[in-house]
């Protein structure tokens, strides 16, 4: 009976990359360590039915060459003339009882390795099933996780985006109210220029109406002391005028030892009056 080819089962753990975003890799590597540890346990089986039914095939083969040799035996006795026969019977009883006892061993070494093999397949079965499962629910895990994290990225990034826009705004913001309070102060600064300088203009222009007030007043009095003066004059001069006009109108005295006169009135004004004229005012 010829002995089974088993496939060889590999039981060194398989070494996995890692990557940023995946599944536990302790939980993975303990699930992996399982798996690996039941595959070795069917391997370990499937070489012990192996062996078991090696060694059914040998004790198959034993007995059959027991049984040739008997056969020969048994065929050498009957071929000799000599024996009784009785012996001949008797031996060929034992052949036919040694030929089915044969065959029961044979019925059953078939029978226990094909329910070992049947075993050893069932197993493998089921553990190539349940490997298949775990792997499932390992990548259902995988996918998961993977689409928790993304959302959880999203959600960061969102975050972040809202954060930055919030930070703009309110650097924006300070900016304005930076800008808007430069320019109050600005305009407040210029209002109090403006200010002062409208004082200041109008302090310069009361002033200066005041002065010129005070001159017109000074050159209306100034007016008004010269038109008096001039009235002065004139009067004054009506009157000079009057009294010569009247002293010229006196008689003329002789000149002699009472100091009479020698000249008229009339002449000695108009000599005295051309060297001492009454200027006029302008």
């Amino acid at each position: 009976m010829p002995n089974p080819d088993p496939s060889p089962v590999s039981t060194k753990k398989p070494v996995f990359g890692t990557a940023y975003r995946g599944y536990n890799k302790a939980e993975v590597d303990q699930q992996i360590d399982r798996l690996m540890s039941e595959l070795a346990q069917t391997a370990k089986q499937r070489d012990e039915a192996v062996a078991s039914v090696a060694e059914l095939t040998r004790s198959l083969a034993y007995t059959q060459k027991e049984l040739d040799e008997a056969k020969a035996a048994l065929a050498r006795l009957a071929e000799d003339p000599t024996g009784p026969a009785a012996m001949s019977e008797r031996i060929k009883s034992m052949m036919q009882l040694a030929e089915e006892e044969i065959a029961e061993h044979k019925a059953k070494a078939e029978q226990d390795a094909a329910a070992t093999r049947e075993a050893a397949d069932a197993y493998a079965e089921k553990t190539r099933k349940k490997a298949e499962e775990v792997a499932e629910q390992l990548a259902a895990e995988a996918k998961a996780e993977r689409e928790r994290l993304d959302a959880e990225a999203a959600e960061r990034r969102a975050k972040a985006e809202q954060e930055s826009a919030e930070r703009i705004a309110a650097a924006q913001q300070q900016s304005a109210e930076e800008i808007a309070a430069k320019k109050a102060a600005a305009d407040k600064e210029i209002a109090e220029l403006t200010a002062d300088a409208k004082a200041r203009a109008e302090a310069m222009i009361a002033d200066a109406e005041a002065r010129l007030a005070d001159a017109t007043r000074q050159q209306k009095a100034a007016v008004e002391f010269r038109k008096t003066v001039a009235e002065r004059l004139s009067a004054t001069h009506a009157a000079l005028q009057e009294a010569i006009e009247k002293l010229g109108e006196m008689p003329e005295f002789d000149g002699g030892p009472n100091g009479q006169a020698t000249g008229s009135a009339s002449d000695k004004a108009a000599s005295n009056g051309s060297a001492s004229k009454v200027k006029q005012p302008a």
